[in-house]
């Protein structure tokens, strides 16, 4: 087994957590800084930023209902054997704590 691929993950992992940290930061300041320009859009030679819409949903009681009916009737499904199912492997990797 070669230790360096899974060291090489865990540093590769450890990055991508910091690296998303300070990407969302960055974010937060450039809505900041773009609301209080109210600018829409800056073209600057790295790129186009754009200050897009995002839809969030709110449904009513019975959109709810019908979910808890769903996931009742998933879970039915797959204890009395109609669901079926495929296991692929996949990694799961768990930093150590300090």
């Amino acid at each position: 087994m070669n230790e360096q691929i899974f060291d090489e993950y865990a540093v590769l992992d450890a990055q991508i957590k910091l690296l998303t940290s300070q990407k969302d930061k960055l974010k937060v300041k450039i809505l900041e800084d773009l609301a209080e320009s109210e600018e829409k859009t800056v073209n600057l030679a790295v790129g186009k930023f754009t200050v897009a819409s995002v839809k969030t949903w709110t449904y009513t009681d019975k959109v709810a209902e019908l979910e808890e009916e769903f996931k009742a009737q998933k879970a039915k499904e797959q204890s009395t054997g109609e669901a079926t199912y495929e296991e692929k492997p996949s990694l799961r990797f768990t930093t150590i704590k300090f």
